[in-house]
């Protein structure tokens, strides 16, 4: 978006959108376009609150307008000049009041990036001296899978003019936003940050969409980088396994007839992403059940709900998603519950996107760019210092410090008025640990439903599975027309269902051996020439876009393969000791952090309680260690 968008605005449209600004955007948008410092002077600056009306009375949200009104069409009029981009101290100092606390200085170059004011294509992906055609095609690169961590990784490799292919087991692109098509399926970070920075989406119908919604983006961007073309459908890698002599991988896959195919590739991606392979635990009497059962991730749409008696054996995000919704239609709807999750009530869960905010978002220079950035902070890095433990705090069984049972007493506060104070339901509902020690959970007409007369939720496991229902561990025997396994998905399977051999001819999975580990969480000692997406350590669990951490990610792999190409070089492998040391980091880390609180099992841990799934760092932190590439820590020949 450059200026020249303000040439064609009319005075009618301008005004009709900005009764659905945000306040604290658009003050901190027009601060940005006049240079005018005094806008962040006054009483009425934004608060922590995600909306910022706290200080802002409706008086000054009027004023607001008209001055917004009168500077945007005095510069679309030539009136006056854009100002310069601010330094960087004025601009940490806007960011601190944009938030209502102090950010750090180490956001700002992360700000001019992601938020969308460089374009980091252009900045990072080129070349000193870029080699010839022939060269190029010795080193081409297969991905493995075509979600989103594959389609960003192709349009970075395409940027760089590098051979590709993507190969994606699935006959469309997508990844877990096509496969997973349950009721209700949707996003749980605000759609505005959870979308490429070089590709924003202006028209998002609501703040946090559903499945058809995402799912039509991840394609759209796909066409407009013309990345289709390079995906083989239906193909799924079997094995993998490196060849020494020639310094490239030996793969079979094969096509939607089963046919194996082989190819050698110099440099394999796996982008195969880690919540896609549907855990069932393998419950006594599993087979024993008489009618439908299926796992919410592989739905059955050819069975109807309609009037059956249903029974949902689990409570994760999936659950807090269908379960509403079905309950709509059933005729009972039992709910199996083994440990309750913090839940969260958002007042933009459900809300729609008016046209003037799409119509902002679009023709007003900077105003998507800060908008973006007050989702990153209040999502993410914002909370990131509470999740620590407080060696000296006195309730450190169910919560870790000051801020953090602050968080708990207003979630408890929050839930206690969606249940209409029912004492029975929240005994059932608020969890004893600390908040986050979990994935949060954001409510999806939960609450409401759980005080429907045909919903009933119980405290137990599942000790078998009958012919007729479940036996919970409470002995108490659930009859069912239709279960419905919302168990989650295998975590610890991070290369879903290849297999993958070293150079020592020892597969990945046996190396890890259920404690998954790699350097930045991309790269692993003893396989050369293989990059991971999603890997060990590198999932979001204090909030954020887990597409941040794919950009972060793709940028490496493509400024690795860069610096490979010019140097003529044709293996690179992470060294042990870079690898060890950085894993030692991430373990010091995360005992630290309420993940490893001891009153909570999550899936973030591996069988004997080591955290290797989730990240620890902040996220800027992660695009400050994988904005280059350290070469010390590398092997290269």
């Amino acid at each position: 978006m450059t200026i020249a968008t303000l040439k064609h605005i009319k005075d009618h449209e301008l005004k009709e959108a900005l009764k659905e600004a945000n306040y604290p955007t658009l003050l901190l948008t027009l601060c940005q376009l006049s240079g005018d410092l005094a806008f962040l002077e006054g009483p009425h600056l934004p608060s922590k609150s995600l909306d910022g009306l706290r200080h802002m009375p409706p008086e000054f949200q009027s004023e607001l307008r008209e001055r917004a009104f009168e500077l945007i069409c005095d510069i679309r009029d030539g009136k006056q000049e854009l100002a310069p981009l601010p330094d960087p101290e004025t601009l940490q100092r806007m960011l601190s009041i944009y938030v209502g606390e102090p950010v750090g200085e180490e956001y700002v170059p992360m700000f001019l990036e992601d938020m969308g004011f460089e374009n980091t294509l252009d900045k990072h992906i080129k070349w000193t001296a870029k080699p010839d055609a022939r060269s190029l095609a010795e080193n081409h690169v297969v991905i493995i899978g075509a979600g989103l961590s594959g389609i960003c990784a192709a349009i970075h490799l395409q940027k760089a003019g590098i051979p590709f292919t993507i190969y994606e087991k699935n006959d469309s692109l997508g990844g877990t936003w096509f496969e997973n098509t349950y009721p209700a399926c949707g996003v749980d970070t605000p759609n505005h940050f959870y979308s490429f920075s070089f590709a924003p989406n202006y028209d998002w119908s609501a703040y946090y969409s559903k499945r058809n919604e995402i799912h039509s983006y991840i394609k759209k961007v796909a066409q407009e980088f013309d990345i289709i073309k390079h995906i083989r459908f239906s193909h799924s890698l079997k094995t993998a396994r490196y060849n020494c002599a020639n310094k490239t991988w030996d793969l079979i896959l094969t096509d939607e007839n089963g046919t194996s195919q082989p190819l050698t590739c110099r440099y394999l991606v796996s982008a195969t992403g880690q919540l896609n392979q549907p855990k069932i635990p393998d419950f006594k009497g599993t087979d024993k059940f008489e009618g439908p059962s299926f796992h919410s991730a592989r739905w059955r749409h050819d069975v109807s709900l309609k009037d059956k008696n249903v029974l949902v054996i689990g409570t994760g995000a999936s659950a807090m998603q269908f379960c509403p919704e079905i309950a709509k239609t059933v005729k009972s709807l039992k709910i199996l519950q083994r440990t309750p999750h913090w839940i969260r009530i958002l007042p933009d869960y459900h809300r729609t996107v008016g046209d003037g905010k799409k119509w902002l978002l679009r023709n007003i220079p900077f105003y998507q760019n800060w908008y973006r950035f007050r989702l990153f902070w209040s999502y993410g890095d914002g909370i990131w210092e509470s999740l620590h433990k407080d060696p000296d705090w006195p309730d450190a069984e169910i919560s870790l410090n000051a801020e953090n049972h602050r968080h708990r007493n207003l979630y408890i506060e929050n839930l206690r008025s969606a249940l209409n104070n029912r004492e029975d339901l929240l005994e059932k509902v608020i969890p004893a640990y600390p908040p986050f020690a979990k994935r949060m959970l954001i409510d999806n007409h939960w609450c409401e439903m759980l005080q429907k007369p045909n919903v009933s939720l119980h405290t137990a496991g599942v000790k078998a599975i009958t012919e007729t229902g479940v036996m919970d561990t409470n002995d108490e025997q659930h009859e069912a027309d239709v279960i419905i396994y919302a168990t989650g998905f295998q975590a610890g399977n991070l290369l879903g269902s290849f297999q993958i051999f070293g150079k020592k001819g020892q597969a990945l999975q046996d190396c890890w051996n259920d404690d998954p580990r790699a350097y930045l969480g991309m790269v692993a000692p003893d396989f050369p020439n293989f990059f991971m997406f999603y890997g060990p350590n590198t999932n979001l669990a204090h909030g954020g876009s887990m597409i941040f951490h794919i950009e972060c990610q793709a940028r490496y792999i493509t400024s690795c393969l860069i610096q490979m190409m010019e140097k003529g070089l044709t293996e690179i492998e992470v060294k042990q000791e870079a690898h060890d040391h950085y894993n030692e980091k991430v373990d010091q880390e995360h005992e630290q952090m309420v993940w490893t609180h001891s009153g909570v099992t999550n899936w973030y841990q591996n069988s004997s309680g080591r955290i290797v799934s989730v990240s620890p760092w902040r996220l800027v932190d992660y695009w400050r260690m994988t904005k280059t590439v350290q070469c010390d820590d590398y092997r290269m020949a």
